[in-house]
């Protein structure tokens, strides 16, 4: 089954974006609920975004420089 990852509200101001300015992990390896999968920039802070199941990152919708607003796909995770 295919789930896929949302970014996360953090406690941004409403209609600002996120920019995702690494990610951990790479497309096709195993990933675990709680693992750092990215790490982000908001208006606040830069923060850590968390794996919300166990499977497999299995394509990543938004690179590493771009801003999406919270709510957009950012990763597709196989769950196992």
């Amino acid at each position: 089954m295919e789930l896929q990852m949302k970014m996360p509200d953090l406690a941004t101001n409403e209609g600002e974006e996120i920019l995702i300015t690494q990610w951990m992990v790479e497309v096709g390896q195993p990933v675990e609920r709680g693992q750092v999968l990215l790490e982000v920039e908001t208006d606040k802070a830069v923060m850590e975004v968390e794996c919300i199941a166990d499977g497999t990152l299995k394509s990543i919708h938004v690179e590493s420089g771009e801003s999406v607003p919270v709510g957009h796909v950012i990763a597709t995770i196989e769950v196992s």
